[in-house]
């Protein structure tokens, strides 16, 4: 069942992305005191009246960005007006009435939108009187809110299913199987990846800005969408880059976190390296992080359509065939060793409008996620500790008892979690520990995931008495 959508528009700085913020009851959209922070749209399921609709922040009308993205901006407006059931069409007391809302106004009008006017920084009664000009845009006495203050928001939420039929929206909102996040660099096509996967699943092939500008996207951009019956949801990110070229104050700084947020509320993430660039500095910090997490990750190299261009150039006698696959094998070794721990972790190659490696992504990551969700017998795993066991022992040191492993147990999943209760834990150092991991790998189904393992002292007394 398809969510009505319910689209927040505006000039820059009237407050959107507070007020999306407020309705949802949590942060979503990057808010500062800035006009231009919001470039794509954002957006958030939002329950109305015990029904489910879709709440779109965007950019601000008329804002002239300074990286030449401003008609990028204007499309994902007009993109969100046009999908919109309704529109909140939000006005400034603060500043009045301008010639930037008449334009809006008249274009809501051409276009025959369902739209509502909101009068936000209504802050007191001086504001309310400020802001009755309003009524002459032609749409009726504003509603008069404040998103930082939650007054009139309450009325916002009882007016909006007033507006709109919610008869076919979802009263339950399906909880999504994955949530899969997209993390790299500036410019190594995360975006690209996400609007081709918008296009496979949604016919929506401009779902977020693709441009050569650096740094286009700022905010995460959650994306749901179904595949074989499943609803999933993919992440784009903003872009990372060197930490010195960050301070404090700046969007990028946010942006930073907000990615750092995706990759710790995701299942699965897809690191996307740039097959054109090096694997510099901000790959390998992401990557670390990814590891920190314990999520489990697809490697992606991108634009492998450009590298095989410009190795064919370099040996034009080679079969494209015979180089791809020598170049794939190269690759691989390049980034295992630039990549230190995250040798598990599978590689694949693409070029991210590629919709058929799209789905080949898409497989892969649910692959990784049944893995990391899987819960073992108790039989099964003491069975390939028995088998780790005989085939290398730990180090006893000059103690005369032997290392032994009463039993393991797995207590938990995402990532998979076992405990080894043994008869002395000094015994089993981190080199050995490291060493049980991978050969897990080998003898249970977890190839492809980070697996934690914690080591439990114990006396055999104590075995009966289980944790």
């Amino acid at each position: 069942m398809r969510m009505p959508v319910v689209a927040i528009v505006g000039r820059p700085n009237v407050g959107k992305s507070s007020l999306l913020n407020a309705l949802a009851g949590k942060r979503i959209s990057i808010v500062q005191d800035m006009p231009g922070v919001t470039r794509d749209r954002i957006s958030t399921p939002l329950c109305l009246a015990g029904k489910w609709v879709e709440l779109v922040d965007t950019g601000g009308y008329g804002f002239e960005d300074s990286q030449g993205l401003t008609d990028h901006i204007r499309e994902q407006i007009e993109h969100a007006m046009v999908r919109a059931d309704l529109v909140l069409f939000l006005l400034d007391a603060h500043t009045g009435l301008t010639e930037g809302d008449r334009i809006i106004a008249k274009m809501l009008r051409e276009n025959e939108i369902d739209a509502v006017a909101v009068a936000n920084k209504v802050d007191g009664p001086k504001y309310e009187l400020m802001a009755a000009e309003f009524a002459e845009l032609g749409l009726g006495t504003p509603l008069f809110v404040s998103a930082t203050t939650s007054r009139g928001l309450d009325e916002l939420r009882m007016l909006i299913p007033d507006k709109i039929d919610l008869t076919d929206a979802p009263d339950e909102l399906p909880e999504p199987q994955m949530m899969l996040a997209i993390v790299g660099k500036r410019n190594a096509g995360k975006s690209t990846f996400v609007n081709a996967v918008s296009t496979v699943f949604e016919d929506e092939p401009e779902r977020v800005i693709v441009s050569e500008v650096p740094g286009t996207t700022r905010d995460s951009v959650d994306v749901r969408f179904e595949k074989d019956g499943k609803t999933l949801i993919v992440i784009d990110t903003a872009g990372v880059r060197k930490k010195r070229h960050m301070v404090a104050d700046d969007i990028e700084f946010y942006s930073y976190h907000r990615a750092q947020r995706s990759v710790r509320r995701s299942d699965v993430v897809v690191l996307m390296l740039d097959g054109m660039e090096p694997i510099s500095e901000p790959d390998k910090k992401l990557a670390q992080y990814i590891i920190e997490q314990h999520k489990p990750v697809v490697i992606v190299m991108n634009k492998w359509d450009m590298v095989l261009e410009a190795a064919q150039k370099d040996d034009p006698e080679a079969s494209k065939g015979e180089l791809n696959s020598k170049l794939m094998d190269k690759f691989r070794e390049y980034v295992d060793a630039e990549l230190r721990g995250l040798s598990y972790a599978p590689v694949t190659f693409m070029t991210a409008k590629d919709l058929k490696k799209v789905q080949v992504v898409l497989d892969l990551a649910q692959k990784l996620f049944k893995q990391a969700t899987l819960r073992l017998t108790t039989s099964k795993l003491n069975e390939a500790i028995e088998k780790v066991m005989l085939e290398r022992q730990p180090a006893g040191g000059m103690s005369r008892a032997r290392p032994k492993v009463y039993y393991g147990t797995q207590v938990g999943v995402s990532p998979p979690t076992i405990v080894l209760f043994v008869n002395k834990s000094s015994f089993f150092d981190s080199n050995y520990q490291r060493f049980m991991i991978n050969r897990f790998r080998e003898f249970l189904p977890f190839e492809n995931v980070p697996i934690k393992l914690f080591i439990r002292e114990r006396e055999r007394r104590d075995l009966s008495l289980q944790d």
